[in-house]
C-alpha cells in the first residue's frame, strides 16, 4: 500500500491517530495535512508514506479489533 492510494477519509484517520499517538514530529505533520491545500496534501503524503502508511494499518487494526469486542 501507498499511501498516495489512501482516499481524503482513510488519509485523515491515519493523521488522527499520527496526532494522537504518534511523536512530535508525527503529530506535527498530521496538523500539517489538516491545513493543506490539496497539492501539499499530495506532497505530504508522498515525502511521509511510510508514516501515513503505517498509522492507517494500524487505524485498521484497531477497527477491528474493537469490532471483536463488542
Amino acid at each position: 500500500m501507498k499511501a498516495m492510494d489512501l482516499d481524503q477519509d482513510m488519509a485523515l484517520a491515519a493523521a488522527r491517530l499520527m496526532e494522537s499517538e504518534g511523536g512530535s514530529f508525527a503529530r506535527h505533520i498530521a496538523q500539517a495535512f489538516y491545513v493543506a491545500d490539496t497539492t501539499n496534501r499530495e506532497r505530504l503524503l508522498t515525502a511521509f508514506d511510510d508514516l501515513f502508511c503505517k498509522f492507517y494499518r494500524q487505524y485498521r487494526i484497531d477497527q477491528l479489533t474493537q469490532g471483536e469486542t463488542k
